[in-house]
């Protein structure tokens, strides 16, 4: 009788162990909390960051089992930043560089550019962004004239039907972008490496404009230079930041390189090298596979006067395969989270620091006084 009672007593704890329990909550859910208030501040405004995001390949790549293609056809728009919205929806503005066309391969497009790689995905495809929480994204880059002023023109219209804003000089289109917030005007302006060397005058009329006229407080430089894979990040990210610094930029991120790079000063202004790839639908494979969400608060008095910015980074892997692009980023902690933040600190030199990761926070940064005289 008693080893019945006994079998009885071993099932109902084993049926009871075997119970799914609650979900354990995903990590940095409540990053945006994390972030102290500064002295003197009245208002906080948050921004993301991301990296390179290519939603389009090759034309002779579209369709294959291991293209982008094939898994939004299976899981649908909201696969890409499935892993990532909760944190990015945590932000006031998340802005993303878009690599690539959104077209439709219809009559009319212009034929693509001879180079090795020209990235288009459909129109529709603008759709991924929106569902990911991305509100807005670069176009200054190598590749948004991949398929000419057709190619460009549409993409606008697709970002524009979703509601996406976006920014950048190109040879076919640009502008500028500004966030409104209260009596907060936060101006976003972009460039690449080529188009700048022969616009400046014009880049410079940009940086006038939006601080005389547009009444930003605060403007935020985006560059698109430097050598893809280079773990170094060279001269000519630097020229370029340091000119956009003169010009009246308040803080520069840089994107192109495709890994993560460093951080340091230029006169008296952060410059964030390269945020790595994020979702790059123009590899089928990974040669990196590590990446960060930047999230960037930047802190306001009650009468709108800039007192400065502060920095997280959320550590990222870009697929769940080592070396097979699942084009599904998510955020890891522990070790990897570790060794993605090192990444970052290879290229930062003394004195400045990449501050050490806290599990479940990111990689917390101190706080960055105004620039005095932008």
């Amino acid at each position: 009788m008693g080893c019945i009672v006994l079998l009885i007593l071993l099932m109902a704890l084993a049926a009871e162990a075997s119970e799914p329990g609650p979900e354990p909550e995903a990590p940095y859910a409540h990053t945006a909390e994390y972030f102290p208030a500064e002295e003197g501040e009245y208002r906080k405004v948050l921004f993301s960051f991301l990296g390179d995001c290519a939603l389009g390949c090759n034309e002779i790549d579209h369709g294959k089992r291991k293209s982008l293609d094939s898994y939004v056809s299976r899981y649908g728009f909201g696969y890409c930043f499935e892993k990532v919205r909760y944190i990015l929806e945590q932000d006031d503005l998340t802005v993303a560089n878009l690599e690539g066309v959104l077209a439709d391969p219809q009559e009319g497009l212009a034929p693509r550019t001879k180079k090795a790689y020209n990235f288009r995905a459909d129109e529709a495809y603008a759709g991924i962004l929106k569902e990911g929480s991305v509100e807005a994204v670069t176009l200054a880059n190598n590749h948004a004239g991949d398929y000419g002023q057709p190619g460009f023109d549409r993409t606008v219209q697709a970002l524009d039907g979703q509601s996406i804003g976006w920014f950048g000089s190109t040879d076919w289109g640009g502008q500028y972008f500004i966030f409104e917030q209260g009596n907060v005007r936060i101006g976003l302006v972009g460039s690449w490496v080529d188009y700048y060397w022969r616009h400046t005058e014009e880049m410079q009329a940009m940086f006038e404009h939006m601080r005389k006229v547009e009444g930003c407080q605060v403007i935020i430089g985006v560059i698109h230079a430097g050598v893809e894979y280079d773990k170094r990040h060279d001269n000519n990210q630097t020229k370029l930041a340091r000119r956009f610094i003169r010009w009246g930029a308040d803080i520069v991120i840089g994107h192109h390189p495709h890994v993560l790079q460093g951080f340091r000063m230029l006169e008296d202004a952060p410059v964030y090298y390269s945020l790595g790839n994020f979702v790059f639908a123009g590899n089928f494979t990974l040669r990196t596979e590590y990446t960060v969400i930047m999230q960037l608060a930047l802190s306001f008095a009650e009468d709108g006067t800039y007192l400065g910015s502060r920095a997280n980074f959320i550590p990222c892997r870009l697929s769940e395969h080592r070396e097979i692009n699942d084009y599904r980023p998510y955020p890891v902690t522990g070790q990897e989270a570790q060794k993605a933040i090192r990444q970052m600190q290879y290229d930062t030199k003394e004195p400045w620091l990449i501050r050490d990761y806290v599990e479940n926070v990111g990689a917390m940064q101190d706080f960055i006084p105004a620039r005095q005289d932008p």
